[in-house]
């Protein structure tokens, strides 16, 4: 009993998270509007931070459910995307970033339509490591100039801040590229497998709400079935 009671309050915890990260995406650019780059970049960095955090935990307590590894990728593209559009505000570079990312979320719904289930990759850990790691040091570069220091480190790097974001970018465009092609390679095998091609949801039955919702926040149902295609979770 004691046992149920800690997991579910981790499995309602470790949500609480996410949607923090949701919502702080969202209320970013009003952030970005009232305030000064420096709080931008402390709060951009405790939302990437969050990402890490609950899927740790997620993993730890054995507390994953469909409800929260959908909501963690929405999050997290929504923090990407509110980032890379503030950030081309001053850069235009970072327009070419926004761009890719928007077509690695093509190509994971259409690995989607077609049947298929977007899996944890170490091509896609290490892009995520990369462009966390990239836009919050962009945010952070561009708060530097307001802070009026005589450190002549700090000044150096506001006199260069053009090149380090130029710098940033170009490497968080070679991430989402490599990304992008072995996606690209994961769709053509989903698109080219007979088995999915196959699969006609029309000819099925759709849960009601209350077996939907009963899916999407089991842990257990989600152990026995996170391998199978997303849009399955949505018939009997």
């Amino acid at each position: 009993m004691k046992n149920k009671v800690i997991k579910n309050f981790m499995l309602v915890f470790v949500n609480v998270i996410t949607l923090i990260r949701l919502f702080g995406a969202i209320a970013l650019p009003f952030i970005y509007i009232k305030y000064d780059m420096n709080v931008v970049a402390l709060i951009s960095l405790i939302l990437f931070l969050t990402d890490a955090i609950d899927g740790f935990l997620a993993r730890t307590f054995k507390v994953s459910t469909f409800f929260g590894s959908a909501m963690d990728a929405f999050s997290d593209k929504a923090l990407n995307t509110i980032s890379f559009i503030l950030l081309t505000l001053d850069y235009t570079i970072m327009l070419c970033p926004l761009i890719l990312e928007m077509a690695i979320l093509l190509i994971n719904y259409q690995i989607y339509r077609f049947g298929g289930n977007v899996q944890s990759s170490i091509t896609g850990k290490i892009k995520t490591i990369i462009l966390d790691l990239f836009v919050i040091l962009s945010f952070t570069i561009l708060s530097l100039p307001l802070l009026n220091t005589s450190s002549h480190t700090i000044l150096y790097f506001v006199k260069n801040i053009d090149s380090y974001i130029s710098f940033f970018a170009t490497i968080i465009i070679i991430a989402e590229i490599i990304t992008i092609i072995d996606y690209d390679k994961k769709y053509k095998i989903v698109r080219n497998d007979p088995k999915k091609i196959h699969v006609k949801y029309q000819k099925r039955t759709k849960k009601n709400a209350k077996e939907f919702l009963h899916d999407i926040f089991d842990i257990e149902y989600y152990a026995k079935n996170k391998n199978e295609s997303i849009l399955k979770q949505l018939y009997k």
